[in-house]
C-alpha cells in the first residue's frame, strides 16, 4: 500500500451502541465483536459495478473522471453500490450518472476483485450493456467520454478495467467470429 493512501477502515467501536468492540471467535475466526448488540463486525470488500458498452462502429464508451481517485484519468463508466441497490440498479444509476445515458438491455459480464487503500478490497461486477437510450452527455459538464476503438482508446487508470476490456474485448469477437460461421 503507498504510504500517503489512507489504511483501510478497521471496526474499533460498535457503530450502533458506540461501545469498544472485543475480538471474539464467530465460529470461523477472531472478529470485531459488540457483546451488547451480539453483533459481528467484518471487513468484507466493497461492491462496485462498471458498464461495458460497444457502439455500432465498435468503440468502447469510456469516461474521464471527475473525481478522485485517479482525477483526469479514463475508466469504465461505474462506481460504487448504494446500501438499497441491486447490481442491475447501481449500472444503470452509474451510466445514467457519468454518462447521460439509459441502460435498457444489460447482462453479467465477470466479476473481479483487487486491493483497494481506501476499501481493503473492492469487487467489481462488470456488466455488458448491449442497448440504451439517451444522448450521450457529460452530466458535470466537465469530464469527457466517448467510444474509442482499441487503436485510439485513452489508456484505462485501474487495473482491473484493462484486464475486463481485453476479456471483453476477446468475447466479443469470438461472438462476431461465431456470428459469421
Amino acid at each position: 500500500m503507498d504510504v500517503h493512501s489512507p489504511a483501510p477502515f478497521a471496526w474499533n467501536y460498535c457503530p450502533i451502541c458506540g461501545q469498544a468492540l472485543h475480538l471474539h471467535f464467530d465460529g470461523e475466526s477472531e472478529r470485531p465483536h459488540c457483546a451488547p448488540c451480539a453483533r459481528f463486525y467484518y471487513r468484507n470488500p466493497a461492491p462496485a459495478v462498471c458498464c461495458l458498452l460497444r457502439d455500432a462502429e465498435g468503440g468502447l464508451l469510456v469516461v474521464q473522471r471527475a473525481e478522485d481517485p485517479c482525477r483526469g484519468e479514463w475508466s469504465l463508466p461505474g462506481g460504487y453500490m448504494e446500501i438499497a441497490e441491486n447490481c442491475e440498479e447501481a449500472v444503470c444509476r452509474e451510466l445514467a450518472e457519468e454518462t447521460g445515458l439509459r441502460a435498457r438491455d444489460l447482462h453479467f459480464f465477470d466479476v473481479r476483485t483487487q486491493g483497494s487503500a481506501t476499501h481493503g478490497a473492492v469487487l467489481l461486477l462488470a456488466y455488458h450493456v448491449e442497448t440504451w437510450g439517451g444522448e450521450l452527455c457529460s452530466p458535470d459538464g466537465q469530464s469527457a467520454l466517448g467510444f474509442y476503438t482499441k487503436e485510439n482508446r485513452p489508456p484505462l487508470c485501474f487495473d482491473l478495467h484493462r484486464h475486463l476490456v481485453a476479456d471483453f474485448e476477446a468475447w466479443f469477437q469470438g461472438k462476431e467470429n461465431m456470428r459469421r460461421a
